[in-house]
């Protein structure tokens, strides 16, 4: 069973809130609200300190500078992999990029259906479907970021090295959108977003 949030969460743009058709344009405008949502920020914050912490990639190397370029190209990374996944593929395959609530499940549900929904989405039409944009948008986007990465960060297999990283995130925030209405309702970050 399906279910949304009565409001659009500002955490989690892309927690759907009807079941209604998006256009391209409203597939645009959720691509550009994700890629500077505070969740997509924090992910590039703790990204880039732990990049930081490892000097990774290698050719930025220390101190501040260094750090406002990992947390840049995390941001860019996230940008690209929203702009080609949930606008231009899902567009053209007529997906529909938003995650949708299931609730009742048990924690090892959760863990199943967040890691389904990496591979499986919903079609515009409401079928299940392989879900292209979510998998094809991040490869784009690591492809492209070799044009910004440091030489000795570059090449194929630094390219699935950070997309493998891009799933796992994916995954990891799947799991975060499930608990978000509990956790947001405990915590009172933002104004509640109950669902139907």
């Amino acid at each position: 069973m399906l279910n949304f949030v009565q409001k659009k969460s500002r955490v989690f743009p892309d927690l759907a809130t009807n079941a209604a058709r998006l256009t391209p344009w409203q597939k645009f405008q959720l691509a550009t609200n994700n890629s500077v949502s505070p969740s997509t920020a924090s992910v590039a914050l703790i990204s880039a300190a732990w990049g930081q912490a490892l000097d990774r990639p290698s050719g930025w190397g220390e101190g501040d500078e260094a750090f406002g370029k990992r947390f840049g190209a995390n941001m860019a990374r996230s940008a690209s992999a929203n702009i080609f996944g949930t606008f231009l593929i899902a567009s053209v395959l007529h997906e529909d990029p938003r995650f949708y609530l299931r609730q009742h499940l048990s924690f090892k549900q959760n863990l199943k259906y967040a890691a389904d929904r990496v591979i499986h989405t919903r079609s515009d039409f409401g079928s299940r479907a392989i879900n292209y944009s979510g998998l094809i948008g991040p490869l784009a986007s690591e492809s492209l970021a070799n044009t910004y990465y440091p030489d000795a960060n570059r090449g194929a297999g630094a390219t699935f090295t950070r997309y493998g990283s891009d799933l796992a995130w994916k995954f990891a925030g799947n799991l975060a959108r499930q608990y978000w209405p509990v956790i947001n309702k405990k915590i009172r970050i933002l104004p509640s977003a109950p669902t139907q």
